[in-house]
C-alpha cells in the first residue's frame, strides 16, 4: 500500500511499495473482536488481493456469513464472490480471477441485489431483496480457522452502502482518506510490523494479527492502490516510498534509485546546485539514486503521444545502503486528454488499467498455431469480453482465437470486433468470422473450418477456462502420442453452483450417457473423421454429444483427463441448457435417429413417437431446422415425423390426407438423402403407405 498523509496532497504517491500481510492459507488472521458502525441494510466491501493458490473458500473480509453474516471471497475455481447468508442460504455474485496476480474485488448489496466487481468490471448479480445484516459481533480479515485465505491482501475497505460502478472504478486507482462519509472500515496495511493494523477510517476499527506461527507475515506490497493521472504538459510529483522487506532491521525510511525511464514522459528531480539553490535536473540513465529527501520526482508527460488515453511506466528499488528491496516496484501513470478526465477514468486497453490486468502481449508468430480456439457467440456480445479475458490469460500461447458471429441481431457483432481489434494490436491472433444464423453447432463448424490449429478447443461465448487448461493439457498430448483428446473437469457458476468430476470413459456407455462437456482439446482429425462435423439438427442441445458419438464410431477416442475444475461453465436462467433441459425427451430423440445402426431398434421407434406427438414448440423448431438445412435428410425425417402426426391426430380425414401427403413428401426426401444404412425414412414411408392405401 502507499504511504501518504490523510489530506489531499499537493502531488501523488507512487502507487505501492509498503507493505501488505501474507496469510498462509492455514490458520493466520487478522480481526476486529466487537466491530463498531457494522453494516446492517446495505454495504461495500473491498480489498486488493493476490491469491497464491485456488481452495474452496478463501475468506478475503468477512462478518459470520451463516445466519445474517456476509463473505468477500474466492473459491477453489478462480472465482471471486460476494454471499450474504439469509437462513444459511447464500446468495452471491462472481467473476473469474487469477492466481499470483493483484486484484481489486469489490463485493456490494444495494438492498436489491448482490454484485461483485473485479478490477471495476461487474460479474453476474444476483436479486436478494431486503436482507437484514447481522450488525454485531467480529469482523474477520483473512478468515482465521473459517476458510483462511492464501494469498496477500492490502488496503481493505468497508463501507455501509452500495458503491456505484463509477465509484468502484475510482476506488481502484485512488486510496480513499478515511473520512468519507460511509467508510466505516479502512485498513491500509502499511505498519511493516508489529501485531495490529489500523483502521484510518472515523471508526477506529484497529484489527489484531494472530501470534506466533498464527500471525501472517508482513512483506513489500506489489498492488497498484493508486494510479497517478495527469494529461501532456502538465507535470506531476511522485513520491518513491517503499522498504525492503517485512523484518524488524529494516525500519528506518530507505532511499530510492531508478532502475528504469518512462517511456513517453520525461523525469526530473530536485538537486541543489552551485550556490545551494534548489534546481530541476533532468534524468537521462538509469540506475539513477534520487536525491529529495523526501524521494520525490517530477513527471512529465510527453505531448507528442497522440494516441491517448495512455499508460506510462517506470520502476524504481529502495535501499538503505546495505540491503535492497527484492523486487522493483512498477510506477504506472495515467496520460489522459484533459485533467478533468482523471476523475471519471474509464476501463480502457490502453490505460493503466489494461496495463495491470492484461497478460503480457503474444508474440507474433509466422508458422501456423497448434491450437484454434472457436468461440461461437450468438447475442452474447455483453459476456465476450470476460471469456475472451480468460483466453488471453492462458499461459500456453501459441494459439488463434475464433469468434464466430451466428448471426446476432444486437450489437455483438460490433462488441466483438471491437475487443477482437484491441487483442490484435497486442499481438494477438484472433478473428472474427461472421456467418447467417445456423446455430452452436453450425457456428462450431464454420470456425473450425477457417481454423489452422492442429487441435481444437471449443469456448462459448459465455464460458471461461482457466489460465493453465492449455498448458497442461498439451503438456498431456506430448506425453502420450495415442491420445487425441483432452478434457478438465467442469465447475457451474451463475445462477447457481454446479460441479462435474467427469466419469471414466467407455465408448459403449457414451451411447447411452455423455461422458464429456462441450470444452475438450482435440485433435482435428476427430473432426475430419465426421462428415459435417458437428450434427446442426439436434434439437434444443446435444450437439456435442452427437458429435461425440460419431467421433468415437468413426475415428475412436482416446481421451485423458484432467482431475481439476478447469472449465468454468456459466449457468443462466435463459440459456439454451436450460431450454435443453426442459424439452430433454426431444433433444435426447433427435441425437438417437442420427445412429440408427447402434441403438435398438424399439428405442429408435420410441423415438420416433416423441416426434409423432411433438408439442408446438418442438414443430416451430423442426420448420426452422428445415429451412436452415434443406439438404439434411434427418430434418426431412423430423418433419415427416410431425406431420404424420399431425394428420393422426385430425378426425377429419380430408385434413388427415393434407398432413400425410406433406409427411409422404418429407419421407421421400429423407429416404433419397439418407445414407444407405439408415433405414428410417424408408420405413416410415412404407408404413404410411400401407396406412393410407
Amino acid at each position: 500500500a502507499s504511504r501518504g498523509p490523510q489530506h489531499r496532497p499537493t502531488g501523488p504517491i507512487a502507487g505501492l511499495g509498503r507493505t501488505a500481510l501474507s496469510f498462509d492459507g492455514n490458520d493466520d488472521y487478522a480481526v476486529i473482536r466487537s466491530f463498531v458502525g457494522l453494516p446492517t441494510k446495505t454495504m461495500t466491501a473491498a480489498a486488493w488481493i493476490c491469491v497464491t493458490h485456488h481452495k474452496s473458500y478463501n475468506r478475503v473480509l468477512s462478518h459470520k456469513w451463516v445466519g445474517n453474516g456476509w463473505n468477500l471471497f474466492t473459491d477453489g475455481s478462480g472465482v471471486a464472490r460476494f454471499g450474504i447468508g439469509q437462513d444459511n442460504s447464500d446468495f452471491a455474485a462472481s467473476k473469474i480471477i487469477f492466481r499470483n496476480r493483484w486484484h481489486y474485488v469489490a463485493g456490494t448489496y444495494d438492498g436489491e441485489f448482490i454484485r461483485i466487481y473485479v478490477d471495476g468490471v461487474a460479474g453476474s448479480r444476483t436479486e436478494l431483496k431486503n436482507a437484514a445484516i447481522d450488525g454485531d459481533g467480529y469482523l474477520s480479515i483473512g478468515g482465521a480457522e473459517w476458510d483462511p485465505f492464501r494469498g496477500l491482501l492490502d488496503d481493505v475497505r468497508l463501507w455501509n452502502y452500495a458503491r456505484s460502478a463509477e465509484e468502484i472504478r475510482y476506488d481502484m486507482v485512488q486510496q480513499p482518506f478515511g473520512n468519507e462519509d460511509g467508510l466505516v472500515g479502512y485498513w491500509k496495511f502499511d505498519e511493516g510490523r508489529g501485531y495490529r493494523v489500523n483502521d484510518f477510517s472515523r471508526m477506529q476499527n484497529h484489527a489484531e494479527l494472530g501470534t506466533g506461527k498464527r500471525m501472517p507475515k508482513w512483506v513489500q506490497s506489489q498492488a497498484q492502490v493508486h494510479i497517478p493521472c495527469t494529461s501532456p504538459g502538465m507535470p506531476i510529483s511522485i513520491v518513491l516510498d517503499g522498504i525492503l522487506d517485512g523484518s524488524a532491521h529494516n525500519l528506518r525510511q530507505p532511499m530510492a534509485y531508478l532502475t528504469s525511464l518512462p517511456r513517453n514522459g520525461v523525469l526530473h528531480q530536485h538537486i541543489m546546485g552551485e550556490e545551494q539553490t534548489p534546481v530541476l535536473q533532468p534524468i537521462e540513465q538509469v540506475p539513477n539514486e534520487i536525491r529529495h529527501p523526501s524521494r520525490r520526482v517530477l513527471y512529465t508527460p510527453s505531448s507528442q503521444n497522440a494516441s491517448m488515453p495512455y499508460c506510462d511506466t517506470f520502476e524504481y528499488r529502495v535501499h538503505d545502503g546495505k540491503f535492497t528491496s527484492r523486487q522493483a516496484a512498477v510506477v504506472m501513470v495515467d496520460v489522459v486528454e484533459h485533467p478533468d478526465m482523471c476523475a471519471t477514468r474509464e476501463i480502457s486497453v490502453k490505460s493503466c488499467w489494461g496495463e495491470r490486468t492484461q497478460a503480457s502481449i503474444a508474440k507474433p508468430l509466422l508458422s501456423p498455431p497448434k491450437v484454434s480456439i472457436i468461440v461461437p457467440m450468438y447475442n452474447q456480445g455483453h459476456l465476450l469480453g470476460e471469456t475472451l479475458e480468460s483466453v488471453v490469460n492462458q499461459t500456453y500461447t501459441d494459439w488463434e482465437a475464433v469468434v464466430v458471429n451466428d448471426g446476432s441481431t444486437d450489437t455483438s457483432r460490433d462488441v466483438a470486433r471491437t475487443l477482437v481489434e484491441r487483442y490484435v494490436t497486442r499481438g494477438y491472433r484472433m478473428r472474427v468470422l461472421d456467418k447467417v444464423n445456423g446455430g452452436l453447432a453450425d457456428a462450431r463448424n464454420a470456425g473450425i473450418r477457417a481454423a489452422q490449429g492442429e487441435f481444437i478447443f471449443p469456448l462459448d461465448a459465455d464460458d471461461l477456462v482457466l489460465p493453465e487448461f492449455l498448458e497442461q493439457a498439451m503438456r498431456t498430448l506430448a506425453s502420450d502420442n495415442s491420445t487425441n483428446l483432452v478434457i478438465a473437469d467442469l465447475k457451474g457458476f451463475g445462477a447457481w453452483e454446479y460441479s462435474w468430476k467427469l466419469p471414466e470413459y467407455d465408448a459403449l456407455d457414451l451411447r447411452y450417457t455423455n461422458m464429456f462437456h462441450c470444452s475438450a482439446l482435440y485433435h482435428r482429425s476427430l473432426w475430419a473423421a465426421v462428415p459435417g462435423g458437428y450434427p446442426p439438427t439436434t434439437l434444443f442441445g446435444y450437439e456435442d454429444w452427437a458429435f461425440w458419438i460419431f467421433a468415437e464410431e468413426l475415428a475412436g477416442i482416446r481421451p485423458r483427463y484432467i482431475k481439476e475444475q478447469q472449465f468454468l461453465y456459466r449457468i443462466r436462467a435463459d440459456s439454451m441448457h436450460q431450454s435443453l433441459l426442459q424439452h430433454q425427451e426431444y433433444s435426447l430423440a433427435s441425437v438417437r435417429m442420427l445412429h440408427p445402426t447402434l441403438y435398438p431398434v424399439e428405442l429408435l421407434i420410441s423415438s420416433h413417437e416423441k416426434f409423432l406427438a411433438a408439442i408446438d414448440k418442438v414443430q416451430q423448431l423442426v420448420k426452422e431446422k428445415g429451412a436452415k438445412f434443406p439438404q439434411s435428410a434427418m430434418v426431412h425425417l423430423m418433419a415427416g415425423l410431425v406431420s404424420e402426426g399431425q394428420g393422426s391426430s385430425r378426425h377429419d380425414g380430408h385434413a388427415s390426407g393434407f398432413y400425410w401427403d406433406d409427411a409422404l413428401a418429407s419421407y421421400e426426401q429423407a429416404a433419397e438423402l439418407a445414407q444407405f444404412t439408415d433405414w428410417q425414412a424408408r420405413w416410415r414411408l412404407w408404413v404410411l403407405q400401407q396406412r393410407v392405401g
